[in-house]
């Protein structure tokens, strides 16, 4: 039987040298997503009345959905970094054709994660971490979202402890960003996105060593 492992340092080390690479586009990228979806949200969450009128409700409804549609592009502009592939501000938009089964994925995703984080904690962990590559399938490999979980699912078998130490540091880097004044999950965030997008292309190519000789430094 094969071993699989994530070599977490090297793993991230690998990340932060793209992260460099494209520093200045990705940066810009992470504000633009911030100002246009995280803001306007938090700034709505705050000041909104304590019985919102339904105009609000909608609002609110409303700036989540684009803000789901702005992580899509999100996910899709880091992948294509990866790939050093060309990309473009334009991307961050133009994530509609799977944003249908994303949305359905997410809420799918969302409940499984809440349901078993209310029984004893332990199964929404898990859940999480098995099915969180699903926005990452649904942009290169289907359009189907049960399909997109399903793969997450069965790709991270062999990887769950693994992926539970780096969802960990994820969490750490992006509270730490958080903290300083909320603008270093600015830099934070796109490099745990990165992180994670290079785990995503190891599993879906059948590596088993992450990351595996083409990815080291």
């Amino acid at each position: 039987m094969e071993q699989y492992s994530i070599d977490l340092i090297r793993l991230f080390k690998f990340s932060f040298h793209l992260y460099k690479k494209y520093l200045s586009f990705i940066i810009g990228i992470a504000v633009t997503y911030y100002v246009l979806a995280i803001i306007p949200q938090v700034y709505l969450m705050l000041y909104s009345p304590e019985e919102p009128s339904l105009q609000l409700q909608i609002l609110s409804i409303a700036l989540t959905v684009f803000q789901l549609f702005l992580s899509l592009g999100f996910y899709k502009i880091i992948l294509l970094l990866i790939d050093d592939r060309y990309v473009e501000v334009a991307d961050l938009f133009n994530s509609i054709t799977p944003f249908p089964a994303y949305f359905m994925a997410y809420l799918l995703y969302m409940i499984a994660v809440v349901v078993g984080l209310f029984l004893f904690v332990l199964p929404g962990i898990f859940i999480a971490i098995r099915f969180q590559f699903y926005p990452y399938y649904l942009l290169e490999d289907t359009h189907s979202a049960i399909t997109a979980l399903q793969k997450s699912y069965y790709q991270t078998e062999h990887l769950t402890l693994e992926l539970f130490l780096f969802g960990a540091v994820v969490v750490v880097l992006n509270i730490l960003g958080a903290l300083f004044f909320g603008i270093g999950i600015i830099l934070t965030y796109p490099l745990t996105t990165m992180a994670t997008a290079v785990i995503y292309k190891h599993l879906s190519s059948g590596v088993t060593v992450i990351p595996s000789t083409p990815y080291q430094l």
